[in-house]
């Protein structure tokens, strides 16, 4: 075959694999807004349903919901990496040196917690247990890794360590926030904040109020950072 029937054909093939990464990108973006909007829990009927079209040429661009949530997750980091970027600059323009670690980690940090609080339907179906979360979790912590002085041992170890200890920690505290305080559990809590003893350092930490996204970025980034230079 020569050069002149060969282009044609290369151009159709051009031509099919943007408009299947354009519906992709479509579909991701259905799949997004359904989500924030209803949750976690929606089905790969819905997404066929909110795209107009079935769920059988759904199924042509992502072979299950696993391989969705990863896609999904994918384009969440894209976000995030663009935000931390740009914080990134403002920093350097800011102070007119290079950021420290400390300060690179806090943006990182911020970054992911302000993710989760802008869209906590779209964070809690990323980082529910599946290959899409070890994805995630896995290029969250090369990017960690990029952010560490060159004289720490082990630095994908320890950003591996890092990034799961503040996913757990951004999800305990998700929850906590996601609970809506009713009139039962108020007063359940009222009862026993009244005969816990005050003397008792357990006791205390339950009377502790939800801490805010700002405490939460600073607590993480102080205990990451005093395990960093131990």
């Amino acid at each position: 075959m020569n050069a002149t029937t060969q282009a044609p054909v290369d151009g159709r093939s051009a031509r099919w694999a943007r408009h299947r990464e354009e519906r992709r990108t479509e579909l991701l973006d259905v799949a997004r807004h359904l989500i924030h909007e209803q949750g976690p829990d929606v089905t790969m009927e819905d997404i066929a349903a909110a795209s107009g079209t079935s769920k059988s040429i759904v199924y042509r661009y992502f072979e299950d919901k696993a391989q969705l949530q990863r896609a999904l997750g994918r384009s969440i980091l894209s976000t995030m990496h663009g935000k931390l970027l740009e914080e990134m600059r403002a920093l350097e323009a800011r102070v007119g040196r290079e950021p420290e670690a400390d300060e690179r980690i806090h943006a990182m940090i911020r970054a992911y917690v302000e993710t989760a609080q802008r869209s906590p339907g779209v964070y809690r179906f990323v980082t529910r247990p599946s290959d899409g979360l070890n994805h995630f979790l896995s290029s969250v912590s090369r990017l960690v890794a990029t952010f560490l002085p060159a004289e720490i041992p082990a630095p994908q170890v320890w950003a591996h360590g890092s990034v799961g200890f503040v996913e757990r920690a951004v999800d305990v505290w998700m929850t906590d926030h996601d609970t809506p305080e009713t009139p039962e559990t108020a007063e359940t809590a009222d009862a026993s904040h009244a005969s816990a003893d005050p003397t008792d350092p357990g006791n205390a930490a339950q009377r502790t109020t939800p801490l805010t996204s700002d405490q939460l970025v600073t607590h993480l980034v102080t205990w990451l950072m005093k395990g960093l230079h131990a």
